[in-house]
Protein backbone atom coordinates (compact mmCIF):
# COMPACT_ATOMS: atom_id res chain seq x y z
CA UNK A 1 0.00 0.00 0.00
CA UNK A 2 1.44 3.83 -0.86
CA UNK A 3 2.40 5.37 1.97
CA UNK A 4 0.61 9.28 2.53
CA UNK A 5 2.07 12.01 1.78
CA UNK A 6 2.90 13.46 5.01
CA UNK A 7 4.29 10.55 5.88
CA UNK A 8 7.11 9.95 3.18
CA UNK A 9 8.16 13.75 3.41
CA UNK A 10 8.86 13.03 7.41
CA UNK A 11 10.37 9.72 6.72
CA UNK A 12 12.63 11.21 3.45
CA UNK A 13 13.72 13.91 6.47
CA UNK A 14 12.26 16.93 4.49
CA UNK A 15 9.45 18.04 7.20
CA UNK A 16 9.09 17.77 11.31
CA UNK A 17 6.38 15.67 12.26
CA UNK A 18 4.85 19.04 14.08
CA UNK A 19 5.02 20.86 10.12
CA UNK A 20 2.64 18.14 9.10
CA UNK A 21 0.23 18.22 11.48
CA UNK A 22 0.06 21.85 11.73
CA UNK A 23 -0.59 21.61 7.95
CA UNK A 24 -3.01 18.55 8.19
CA UNK A 25 -5.06 21.25 11.11
CA UNK A 26 -5.29 23.74 8.04
CA UNK A 27 -6.31 21.41 5.54
CA UNK A 28 -9.44 19.94 7.64
CA UNK A 29 -10.55 23.99 7.62
CA UNK A 30 -10.21 24.53 3.87
CA UNK A 31 -10.29 21.04 2.08
CA UNK A 32 -7.08 21.93 -0.07
CA UNK A 33 -4.49 19.78 -1.02
CA UNK A 34 -1.26 19.03 1.60
CA UNK A 35 0.95 19.81 -0.66
CA UNK A 36 -0.31 23.16 -2.00
CA UNK A 37 -0.81 24.08 1.57
CA UNK A 38 2.61 23.39 2.10
CA UNK A 39 3.94 25.28 -0.28
CA UNK A 40 2.16 28.18 0.97
CA UNK A 41 3.25 27.88 4.33
CA UNK A 42 6.72 27.86 2.96
CA UNK A 43 8.00 24.44 4.55
CA UNK A 44 7.99 23.12 1.15
CA UNK A 45 9.36 23.53 -2.68
CA UNK A 46 7.56 22.57 -5.63
CA UNK A 47 10.10 20.64 -6.72
CA UNK A 48 10.19 18.80 -3.32
CA UNK A 49 7.01 18.22 -3.47
CA UNK A 50 6.86 16.95 -7.10
CA UNK A 51 9.47 14.53 -5.98
CA UNK A 52 8.01 12.84 -3.25
CA UNK A 53 5.01 12.13 -5.72
CA UNK A 54 7.47 10.54 -8.17
CA UNK A 55 8.37 8.42 -5.01
CA UNK A 56 5.17 8.03 -4.28
CA UNK A 57 2.95 7.70 -7.51
CA UNK A 58 5.95 5.45 -9.15
CA UNK A 59 5.43 7.87 -11.96
CA UNK A 60 7.54 11.04 -13.52
CA UNK A 61 6.36 14.41 -13.38
CA UNK A 62 7.17 16.28 -16.60
CA UNK A 63 8.53 19.90 -16.59
CA UNK A 64 6.61 20.65 -19.98
CA UNK A 65 4.33 18.89 -21.80
CA UNK A 66 5.43 18.66 -25.28
CA UNK A 67 2.56 16.77 -26.86
CA UNK A 68 1.63 18.62 -29.82
CA UNK A 69 -1.50 21.09 -29.64
CA UNK A 70 -5.06 19.95 -30.59
CA UNK A 71 -8.09 21.80 -30.33
CA UNK A 72 -10.06 18.51 -30.75
CA UNK A 73 -8.99 17.54 -27.53
CA UNK A 74 -11.08 20.77 -25.96
CA UNK A 75 -14.06 19.93 -27.81
CA UNK A 76 -14.14 16.76 -25.22
CA UNK A 77 -13.05 18.29 -22.40
CA UNK A 78 -13.89 21.97 -22.01
CA UNK A 79 -11.08 24.87 -20.75
CA UNK A 80 -13.33 25.18 -17.68
CA UNK A 81 -13.43 22.27 -16.58
CA UNK A 82 -9.55 21.77 -17.30
CA UNK A 83 -9.47 24.87 -15.07
CA UNK A 84 -11.33 24.16 -12.37
CA UNK A 85 -9.79 20.18 -12.60
CA UNK A 86 -6.20 21.38 -13.34
CA UNK A 87 -5.68 18.77 -15.96
CA UNK A 88 -4.20 19.28 -19.59
CA UNK A 89 -6.06 16.93 -22.15
CA UNK A 90 -4.12 15.62 -25.02
CA UNK A 91 -4.99 13.37 -27.70
CA UNK A 92 -3.26 10.22 -28.30
CA UNK A 93 -1.73 8.28 -31.60
CA UNK A 94 -4.72 6.43 -31.58
CA UNK A 95 -7.67 8.49 -30.91
CA UNK A 96 -7.85 8.19 -26.94
CA UNK A 97 -7.21 10.45 -24.79
CA UNK A 98 -4.73 11.38 -22.21
CA UNK A 99 -5.05 13.79 -19.26
CA UNK A 100 -1.85 15.39 -17.41
CA UNK A 101 -2.14 16.23 -13.81
CA UNK A 102 -0.13 17.73 -10.89
CA UNK A 103 -2.00 15.31 -8.25
CA UNK A 104 -3.40 12.26 -7.89
CA UNK A 105 -6.46 11.76 -9.31
CA UNK A 106 -9.26 13.31 -6.97
CA UNK A 107 -12.07 10.72 -6.21
CA UNK A 108 -14.47 10.44 -8.66
CA UNK A 109 -12.62 12.49 -11.22
CA UNK A 110 -11.26 9.76 -13.91
CA UNK A 111 -14.84 8.44 -13.81
CA UNK A 112 -15.92 11.77 -14.54
CA UNK A 113 -14.05 12.55 -17.61
CA UNK A 114 -14.18 8.77 -19.00
CA UNK A 115 -18.13 9.41 -18.70
CA UNK A 116 -17.89 12.95 -20.49
CA UNK A 117 -15.45 11.82 -23.57
CA UNK A 118 -16.97 8.27 -24.19
CA UNK A 119 -13.02 7.02 -23.96
CA UNK A 120 -10.82 4.94 -21.24
CA UNK A 121 -8.63 7.85 -19.86
CA UNK A 122 -4.78 7.38 -19.89
CA UNK A 123 -3.44 9.25 -17.18
CA UNK A 124 -0.14 11.10 -16.86
CA UNK A 125 1.35 13.64 -14.08
CA UNK A 126 2.94 17.21 -14.89
CA UNK A 127 3.96 20.07 -12.53
CA UNK A 128 1.59 23.03 -12.31
CA UNK A 129 3.09 24.65 -13.97
CA UNK A 130 3.51 22.77 -17.34
CA UNK A 131 0.00 22.40 -17.06
CA UNK A 132 -0.75 26.01 -16.61
CA UNK A 133 1.24 27.02 -19.73
CA UNK A 134 -0.42 24.76 -21.71
CA UNK A 135 -3.61 25.35 -20.66
CA UNK A 136 -2.75 29.16 -21.50
CA UNK A 137 -2.34 28.20 -25.45
CA UNK A 138 -6.90 27.48 -25.79
CA UNK A 139 -7.57 30.13 -22.86
CA UNK A 140 -10.52 31.91 -24.71
CA UNK A 141 -10.52 29.92 -27.88
CA UNK A 142 -12.48 26.78 -27.23
CA UNK A 143 -15.84 26.35 -28.41
CA UNK A 144 -19.04 26.42 -26.62
CA UNK A 145 -19.63 22.90 -25.46
CA UNK A 146 -22.27 20.91 -24.39
CA UNK A 147 -19.96 19.92 -21.52
CA UNK A 148 -20.90 21.66 -18.04
CA UNK A 149 -18.51 21.96 -15.40
CA UNK A 150 -16.76 25.82 -16.11
CA UNK A 151 -16.47 28.46 -13.69
CA UNK A 152 -20.61 28.78 -12.82
CA UNK A 153 -20.02 31.29 -10.17
CA UNK A 154 -18.22 34.23 -11.61
CA UNK A 155 -21.37 36.04 -13.50
CA UNK A 156 -23.42 38.33 -11.85
CA UNK A 157 -25.06 39.54 -14.35
CA UNK A 158 -27.40 36.60 -16.25
CA UNK A 159 -30.81 36.73 -16.94
CA UNK A 160 -32.63 34.24 -15.02
CA UNK A 161 -32.98 32.02 -18.31
CA UNK A 162 -29.29 31.96 -18.56
CA UNK A 163 -28.27 32.03 -14.70
CA UNK A 164 -25.46 29.41 -14.34
CA UNK A 165 -28.25 27.36 -12.34
CA UNK A 166 -30.96 27.09 -14.72
CA UNK A 167 -28.29 25.86 -17.45
CA UNK A 168 -26.36 23.62 -15.52
CA UNK A 169 -29.73 22.08 -13.93
CA UNK A 170 -31.04 21.73 -18.12
CA UNK A 171 -27.85 20.23 -18.75
CA UNK A 172 -28.12 16.87 -16.58
CA UNK A 173 -32.02 16.75 -17.33
CA UNK A 174 -30.88 16.26 -20.70
CA UNK A 175 -27.76 14.31 -20.54
CA UNK A 176 -29.81 12.14 -18.41
CA UNK A 177 -32.37 11.49 -21.06
CA UNK A 178 -29.53 10.94 -23.54
CA UNK A 179 -27.89 8.47 -21.92
CA UNK A 180 -31.34 6.69 -20.99
CA UNK A 181 -30.37 7.41 -17.11
CA UNK A 182 -33.18 6.42 -15.13
CA UNK A 183 -32.41 8.71 -12.19
CA UNK A 184 -30.48 11.57 -10.85
CA UNK A 185 -28.60 12.03 -8.01
CA UNK A 186 -28.23 15.39 -6.45
CA UNK A 187 -25.86 14.92 -3.55
CA UNK A 188 -24.59 17.45 -0.67
CA UNK A 189 -21.49 16.03 1.04
CA UNK A 190 -18.87 16.62 3.39
CA UNK A 191 -17.02 17.82 1.57
CA UNK A 192 -18.33 19.46 -1.83
CA UNK A 193 -21.55 18.03 -3.97
CA UNK A 194 -21.84 15.36 -6.32
CA UNK A 195 -24.14 14.71 -9.29
CA UNK A 196 -24.98 11.04 -10.39
CA UNK A 197 -26.84 9.35 -13.03
CA UNK A 198 -28.02 5.44 -12.92
CA UNK A 199 -27.99 4.19 -15.98
CA UNK A 200 -28.68 0.08 -16.35
CA UNK A 201 -28.96 -0.02 -12.44
CA UNK A 202 -25.37 0.95 -11.62
CA UNK A 203 -24.95 4.61 -9.92
CA UNK A 204 -22.32 6.65 -12.34
CA UNK A 205 -20.33 9.79 -10.65
CA UNK A 206 -20.86 12.13 -13.79
CA UNK A 207 -19.92 15.85 -12.01
CA UNK A 208 -18.72 17.88 -9.08
CA UNK A 209 -20.21 21.03 -9.48
CA UNK A 210 -19.09 24.30 -7.03
CA UNK A 211 -20.37 23.65 -3.73
CA UNK A 212 -21.34 27.81 -3.82
CA UNK A 213 -24.05 27.03 -6.43
CA UNK A 214 -25.52 23.72 -4.92
CA UNK A 215 -28.22 25.55 -2.95
CA UNK A 216 -29.54 27.88 -6.64
CA UNK A 217 -28.88 24.34 -7.60
CA UNK A 218 -31.34 23.23 -5.41
CA UNK A 219 -33.72 25.92 -5.99
CA UNK A 220 -34.35 26.17 -9.10
CA UNK A 221 -35.19 22.08 -8.82
CA UNK A 222 -37.99 23.24 -6.45
CA UNK A 223 -39.52 26.10 -8.62
CA UNK A 224 -39.36 23.67 -11.46
CA UNK A 225 -41.55 21.02 -9.28
CA UNK A 226 -43.43 23.78 -7.95
CA UNK A 227 -42.58 22.81 -4.11
CA UNK A 228 -41.65 25.53 -1.28
CA UNK A 229 -38.21 26.96 -1.88
CA UNK A 230 -37.66 28.18 2.26
CA UNK A 231 -38.75 24.90 3.26
CA UNK A 232 -35.11 23.09 3.79
CA UNK A 233 -36.01 20.72 7.06
CA UNK A 234 -38.88 18.27 5.77
CA UNK A 235 -38.97 16.29 2.54
CA UNK A 236 -40.63 17.33 0.11
CA UNK A 237 -42.03 15.60 -3.66
CA UNK A 238 -42.92 17.37 -6.74
CA UNK A 239 -42.90 17.11 -10.47
CA UNK A 240 -41.51 18.55 -14.04
CA UNK A 241 -42.99 18.05 -17.14
CA UNK A 242 -39.58 18.35 -19.61
CA UNK A 243 -40.04 19.10 -23.89
CA UNK A 244 -37.32 16.86 -24.89
CA UNK A 245 -36.85 16.52 -28.85
CA UNK A 246 -40.42 16.81 -29.66
CA UNK A 247 -41.68 14.87 -26.93
CA UNK A 248 -42.98 14.83 -23.17
CA UNK A 249 -40.89 13.43 -20.32
CA UNK A 250 -42.24 13.44 -16.83
CA UNK A 251 -39.75 13.85 -13.90
CA UNK A 252 -40.52 12.92 -10.31
CA UNK A 253 -38.52 15.05 -7.83
CA UNK A 254 -38.30 13.83 -3.95
CA UNK A 255 -36.10 16.37 -1.61
CA UNK A 256 -34.68 15.15 1.62
CA UNK A 257 -33.11 17.06 4.05
CA UNK A 258 -29.86 15.38 5.03
CA UNK A 259 -26.86 17.07 7.96
CA UNK A 260 -24.98 18.17 4.83
CA UNK A 261 -27.27 19.93 3.10
CA UNK A 262 -30.54 18.80 1.23
CA UNK A 263 -30.12 15.91 -1.40
CA UNK A 264 -32.31 15.53 -4.61
CA UNK A 265 -33.43 12.18 -6.68
CA UNK A 266 -34.83 12.75 -10.18
CA UNK A 267 -36.68 9.75 -11.26
CA UNK A 268 -37.24 9.73 -15.44
CA UNK A 269 -40.24 8.79 -16.83
CA UNK A 270 -39.72 8.92 -20.38
CA UNK A 271 -43.69 9.04 -22.09
CA UNK A 272 -42.05 9.29 -25.47
CA UNK A 273 -40.66 5.92 -25.40
CA UNK A 274 -42.45 3.16 -27.18
CA UNK A 275 -44.45 0.50 -25.41
CA UNK A 276 -42.13 -3.16 -26.13
CA UNK A 277 -43.73 -6.37 -27.13
CA UNK A 278 -42.94 -9.49 -25.44
CA UNK A 279 -40.64 -10.86 -27.56
CA UNK A 280 -39.25 -6.95 -27.54
CA UNK A 281 -38.54 -7.13 -24.15
CA UNK A 282 -36.36 -9.95 -24.04
CA UNK A 283 -39.04 -12.56 -22.92
CA UNK A 284 -37.68 -16.54 -23.81
CA UNK A 285 -39.44 -17.92 -27.11
CA UNK A 286 -40.84 -20.77 -25.02
CA UNK A 287 -42.48 -18.26 -22.47
CA UNK A 288 -44.26 -16.03 -24.93
CA UNK A 289 -46.41 -18.27 -25.59
CA UNK A 290 -47.73 -18.67 -22.46
CA UNK A 291 -48.32 -15.81 -21.42
CA UNK A 292 -50.25 -14.78 -24.49
CA UNK A 293 -52.47 -17.59 -23.73
CA UNK A 294 -53.66 -16.38 -20.08
CA UNK A 295 -53.75 -13.56 -21.25
CA UNK A 296 -56.12 -14.02 -24.14
CA UNK A 297 -58.39 -15.58 -21.08
CA UNK A 298 -61.85 -13.71 -20.98
CA UNK A 299 -61.32 -13.53 -16.63
CA UNK A 300 -58.40 -14.33 -14.41
CA UNK A 301 -55.38 -12.66 -13.11
CA UNK A 302 -51.67 -12.14 -14.17
CA UNK A 303 -49.15 -11.27 -11.57
CA UNK A 304 -45.93 -9.87 -11.87
CA UNK A 305 -43.35 -10.09 -9.05
CA UNK A 306 -40.05 -8.73 -8.34
CA UNK A 307 -37.98 -5.46 -6.30
CA UNK A 308 -38.25 -1.73 -7.45
CA UNK A 309 -37.09 -1.40 -10.95
CA UNK A 310 -36.93 -4.76 -11.99
CA UNK A 311 -39.16 -3.97 -15.51
CA UNK A 312 -42.72 -5.44 -13.88
CA UNK A 313 -44.10 -2.69 -15.03
CA UNK A 314 -42.92 -2.74 -18.72
CA UNK A 315 -43.73 -6.59 -19.06
CA UNK A 316 -47.53 -5.72 -17.90
CA UNK A 317 -47.49 -2.94 -20.85
CA UNK A 318 -46.15 -6.04 -22.94
CA UNK A 319 -48.99 -7.79 -22.50
CA UNK A 320 -51.47 -4.77 -22.41
CA UNK A 321 -49.80 -4.31 -26.16
CA UNK A 322 -50.72 -8.13 -27.29
CA UNK A 323 -54.42 -7.66 -26.25
CA UNK A 324 -55.25 -4.08 -27.04
CA UNK A 325 -57.83 -3.99 -29.79
CA UNK A 326 -61.27 -2.18 -30.25
CA UNK A 327 -63.49 -5.13 -28.60
CA UNK A 328 -61.81 -4.55 -25.35
CA UNK A 329 -62.49 -1.37 -22.93
CA UNK A 330 -59.38 -1.56 -21.09
CA UNK A 331 -58.53 0.41 -17.41
CA UNK A 332 -55.60 1.21 -15.31
CA UNK A 333 -54.92 3.02 -12.46
CA UNK A 334 -51.23 3.49 -11.55
CA UNK A 335 -48.67 5.17 -9.68
CA UNK A 336 -46.88 6.87 -11.71
CA UNK A 337 -48.20 6.18 -14.66
CA UNK A 338 -44.99 5.46 -17.23
CA UNK A 339 -46.16 4.42 -20.67
CA UNK A 340 -49.14 6.01 -22.43
CA UNK A 341 -50.86 4.01 -25.63
CA UNK A 342 -53.89 4.23 -27.34
CA UNK A 343 -56.77 3.10 -27.14
CA UNK A 344 -56.43 2.35 -23.40
CA UNK A 345 -57.89 4.77 -20.35
CA UNK A 346 -55.34 5.50 -17.97
CA UNK A 347 -55.99 6.96 -14.65
CA UNK A 348 -53.07 8.34 -12.15
CA UNK A 349 -53.49 6.87 -8.68
CA UNK A 350 -53.78 10.26 -5.86
CA UNK A 351 -53.05 8.70 -2.06
CA UNK A 352 -53.69 12.11 -0.83
CA UNK A 353 -56.85 12.72 -2.36
CA UNK A 354 -58.05 9.51 -1.88
CA UNK A 355 -57.87 7.95 -4.72
CA UNK A 356 -55.60 5.02 -4.25
CA UNK A 357 -55.40 1.58 -6.09
CA UNK A 358 -58.21 0.14 -3.74
CA UNK A 359 -60.42 3.16 -4.35
CA UNK A 360 -59.70 3.13 -8.17
CA UNK A 361 -60.49 -0.43 -8.74
CA UNK A 362 -64.08 0.47 -6.97
CA UNK A 363 -65.05 2.93 -9.70
CA UNK A 364 -63.51 0.54 -12.37
CA UNK A 365 -65.88 -2.50 -11.90
CA UNK A 366 -68.57 0.41 -12.65
CA UNK A 367 -67.08 1.08 -15.87
CA UNK A 368 -67.96 -2.31 -17.48
CA UNK A 369 -64.17 -2.83 -18.24
CA UNK A 370 -62.53 -6.16 -19.88
CA UNK A 371 -59.10 -5.99 -18.51
CA UNK A 372 -57.84 -3.88 -15.98
CA UNK A 373 -54.60 -3.34 -14.66
CA UNK A 374 -53.34 -2.19 -11.26
CA UNK A 375 -50.18 -1.00 -10.56
CA UNK A 376 -49.66 -2.73 -7.18
CA UNK A 377 -51.27 -5.23 -4.73
CA UNK A 378 -49.68 -3.77 -1.55
CA UNK A 379 -52.58 -4.58 1.33
CA UNK A 380 -55.76 -6.76 1.68
CA UNK A 381 -58.47 -3.89 0.88
CA UNK A 382 -56.53 -4.33 -2.87
CA UNK A 383 -56.10 -7.84 -3.41
CA UNK A 384 -59.67 -8.57 -2.02
CA UNK A 385 -61.25 -6.50 -4.85
CA UNK A 386 -58.59 -7.45 -7.46
CA UNK A 387 -59.77 -11.19 -6.83
CA UNK A 388 -63.66 -9.98 -6.75
CA UNK A 389 -63.04 -8.47 -10.00
CA UNK A 390 -61.08 -11.60 -11.72
CA UNK A 391 -64.03 -13.64 -10.35
CA UNK A 392 -66.55 -11.46 -11.73
CA UNK A 393 -65.53 -11.85 -16.09
CA UNK A 394 -62.82 -9.42 -15.45
CA UNK A 395 -59.30 -10.04 -16.65
CA UNK A 396 -56.74 -8.38 -13.57
CA UNK A 397 -53.05 -7.38 -14.86
CA UNK A 398 -51.05 -6.10 -11.44
CA UNK A 399 -47.70 -6.14 -9.05
CA UNK A 400 -46.41 -7.40 -6.02
CA UNK A 401 -43.64 -7.41 -4.35
CA UNK A 402 -42.18 -10.63 -3.42
CA UNK A 403 -38.76 -12.94 -3.48
CA UNK A 404 -40.35 -15.25 -6.20
CA UNK A 405 -43.13 -16.34 -7.56
CA UNK A 406 -44.03 -19.11 -5.40
CA UNK A 407 -43.50 -16.39 -2.58
CA UNK A 408 -46.34 -14.27 -4.36
CA UNK A 409 -49.25 -17.26 -3.72
CA UNK A 410 -48.06 -17.44 -0.07
CA UNK A 411 -48.58 -13.66 0.58
CA UNK A 412 -51.66 -13.32 -0.53
CA UNK A 413 -52.85 -15.96 2.15
CA UNK A 414 -50.61 -14.06 4.51
CA UNK A 415 -53.38 -10.87 3.57
CA UNK A 416 -55.96 -13.47 4.40
CA UNK A 417 -57.24 -14.07 1.13
CA UNK A 418 -58.50 -17.84 0.84
CA UNK A 419 -56.45 -20.09 -1.14
CA UNK A 420 -59.95 -21.54 -2.77
CA UNK A 421 -60.29 -18.02 -4.35
CA UNK A 422 -56.98 -18.00 -5.48
CA UNK A 423 -57.16 -21.43 -7.51
CA UNK A 424 -60.32 -19.92 -8.77
CA UNK A 425 -58.44 -16.59 -10.16
CA UNK A 426 -54.77 -16.57 -10.44
CA UNK A 427 -53.62 -18.12 -14.10
CA UNK A 428 -49.81 -17.27 -14.12
CA UNK A 429 -47.18 -15.58 -11.82
CA UNK A 430 -43.94 -14.20 -13.35
CA UNK A 431 -40.96 -13.03 -10.91
CA UNK A 432 -38.60 -11.13 -12.63
CA UNK A 433 -34.95 -9.04 -12.55
CA UNK A 434 -33.06 -7.19 -14.70
CA UNK A 435 -29.60 -7.87 -15.37
CA UNK A 436 -26.99 -5.98 -17.35
CA UNK A 437 -26.59 -6.62 -20.89
CA UNK A 438 -22.86 -7.32 -21.85
CA UNK A 439 -21.65 -5.29 -24.58
CA UNK A 440 -21.67 -6.88 -28.05
CA UNK A 441 -19.11 -4.55 -29.46
CA UNK A 442 -16.44 -5.79 -26.48
CA UNK A 443 -17.91 -8.60 -24.68
CA UNK A 444 -14.58 -11.24 -24.75
CA UNK A 445 -15.29 -14.97 -24.59
CA UNK A 446 -13.04 -17.50 -22.32
CA UNK A 447 -13.06 -20.50 -21.02
CA UNK A 448 -14.49 -21.82 -17.53
CA UNK A 449 -12.17 -23.12 -15.58
CA UNK A 450 -12.20 -25.59 -12.85
CA UNK A 451 -12.01 -23.32 -10.07
CA UNK A 452 -14.20 -21.24 -11.86
CA UNK A 453 -17.06 -24.01 -12.30
CA UNK A 454 -15.96 -24.68 -8.28
CA UNK A 455 -17.37 -21.23 -7.31
CA UNK A 456 -20.26 -21.36 -9.46
CA UNK A 457 -21.53 -24.84 -9.42
CA UNK A 458 -24.88 -24.10 -10.87
CA UNK A 459 -22.59 -23.50 -14.34
CA UNK A 460 -22.63 -27.39 -14.12
CA UNK A 461 -21.82 -28.13 -17.75
CA UNK A 462 -20.76 -25.14 -19.37
CA UNK A 463 -17.47 -24.50 -21.20
CA UNK A 464 -17.11 -21.17 -21.87
CA UNK A 465 -18.55 -17.31 -20.81
CA UNK A 466 -18.26 -13.92 -21.95
CA UNK A 467 -16.71 -11.49 -19.57
CA UNK A 468 -17.39 -7.53 -19.77
CA UNK A 469 -14.21 -5.65 -21.63
CA UNK A 470 -14.96 -1.99 -22.00
CA UNK A 471 -14.97 0.32 -25.67
CA UNK A 472 -16.13 4.03 -26.83
CA UNK A 473 -19.68 2.09 -27.76
CA UNK A 474 -20.61 1.43 -23.46
CA UNK A 475 -18.72 4.12 -22.12
CA UNK A 476 -15.91 1.80 -20.80
CA UNK A 477 -17.89 -0.21 -18.50
CA UNK A 478 -18.66 -3.40 -20.65
CA UNK A 479 -22.68 -3.39 -20.36
CA UNK A 480 -25.00 -1.81 -22.45
CA UNK A 481 -28.54 -1.94 -22.09
CA UNK A 482 -30.83 -4.57 -19.81
CA UNK A 483 -32.53 -7.42 -20.11
CA UNK A 484 -35.08 -9.32 -17.62
CA UNK A 485 -34.60 -12.51 -16.08
CA UNK A 486 -37.98 -14.72 -15.56
CA UNK A 487 -39.48 -17.42 -13.41
CA UNK A 488 -43.24 -18.67 -13.75
CA UNK A 489 -45.83 -20.83 -12.03
CA UNK A 490 -48.51 -22.06 -13.96
CA UNK A 491 -51.49 -22.84 -11.67
CA UNK A 492 -52.39 -26.15 -12.78
CA UNK A 493 -53.87 -29.00 -10.96
CA UNK A 494 -50.50 -29.63 -8.63
CA UNK A 495 -49.84 -26.59 -7.76
CA UNK A 496 -53.96 -25.86 -7.16
CA UNK A 497 -53.92 -28.95 -4.76
CA UNK A 498 -50.36 -27.90 -3.40
CA UNK A 499 -52.12 -24.70 -2.41
CA UNK A 500 -54.98 -25.94 -1.03
CA UNK A 501 -53.02 -28.09 1.23
CA UNK A 502 -51.53 -25.19 2.62
CA UNK A 503 -47.60 -26.10 1.26
CA UNK A 504 -44.84 -23.41 1.86
CA UNK A 505 -43.90 -21.51 -0.79
CA UNK A 506 -40.40 -23.27 -1.18
CA UNK A 507 -42.55 -26.28 -1.20
CA UNK A 508 -44.38 -25.06 -4.10
CA UNK A 509 -41.36 -24.04 -6.19
CA UNK A 510 -39.90 -27.25 -5.65
CA UNK A 511 -42.91 -28.67 -7.02
CA UNK A 512 -42.85 -26.24 -9.99
CA UNK A 513 -39.48 -27.11 -10.45
CA UNK A 514 -40.18 -30.62 -10.52
CA UNK A 515 -42.91 -29.82 -13.68
CA UNK A 516 -40.61 -28.55 -15.61
CA UNK A 517 -41.39 -25.03 -14.78
CA UNK A 518 -38.56 -22.16 -15.60
CA UNK A 519 -36.27 -20.15 -12.47
CA UNK A 520 -34.69 -17.22 -12.37
CA UNK A 521 -31.35 -19.13 -12.45
CA UNK A 522 -32.50 -21.59 -15.06
CA UNK A 523 -33.14 -18.41 -17.22
CA UNK A 524 -30.01 -16.61 -15.89
CA UNK A 525 -27.75 -19.89 -17.28
CA UNK A 526 -29.19 -19.61 -20.62
CA UNK A 527 -28.50 -16.14 -20.92
CA UNK A 528 -24.78 -16.97 -19.72
CA UNK A 529 -24.75 -19.64 -22.30
CA UNK A 530 -26.12 -17.00 -24.89
CA UNK A 531 -23.34 -14.54 -24.26
CA UNK A 532 -26.14 -11.95 -23.12
CA UNK A 533 -25.04 -11.54 -19.29
CA UNK A 534 -22.18 -12.34 -16.71
CA UNK A 535 -21.75 -14.88 -14.28
CA UNK A 536 -21.76 -11.82 -12.04
CA UNK A 537 -24.97 -10.32 -13.24
CA UNK A 538 -26.80 -13.76 -12.37
CA UNK A 539 -25.53 -14.21 -9.05
CA UNK A 540 -26.36 -10.39 -7.99
CA UNK A 541 -29.94 -10.81 -8.63
CA UNK A 542 -31.07 -14.60 -8.02
CA UNK A 543 -29.19 -15.28 -4.73
CA UNK A 544 -27.88 -18.77 -6.68
CA UNK A 545 -26.90 -20.27 -2.97
CA UNK A 546 -30.20 -21.24 -2.75
CA UNK A 547 -30.66 -23.85 -5.79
Amino acid sequence: MAKNLGDMLVQEGILDPAVIKKAIELQKKNHRKLGHILIEMGALQPDQLYHILEKQLGMPFVRSIEEPYREEAFHLLDIGFCRKHAIAPVLTSKGGIKVYTSEPMAPGLLNQISFRTGQKVEIAYATDEAIQIYLSHYEGKSPTSSSVSEDFVSDTEETPSSSPAVQLLQHYLEEAIRRKASDIHLEHLIHGVRVRFRIDGVLYEVDRPPEELYPALISRLKILSDLDISEKRLPQDGRITLPFEERQVDIRVSIIPTVNGENAVLRILDKGKDVLSLEEIGMPDFLVPMVKQAAERPYGMILVTGPTGSGKTTTLYGILKHISRSSRKILTIEDPVEYQMEGISQVQAHSEIGLTFAAGLRAFLRHDPDVIMVGEIRDKETADIAIRAALTGHLVLSTIHTNDAASTLTRFIDMEIPPYLLTSTIQLVLAQRLVRRLCPHCAHKTTLTTVEKQSHPWLEDLSFHWKPQGCAECHHTGFLGRIPLFEYIILNEKIKKAILNGLSSFELKEISRSLGMLTLLDHGKSLVKDGLTSIEEVEKVTMWSEA
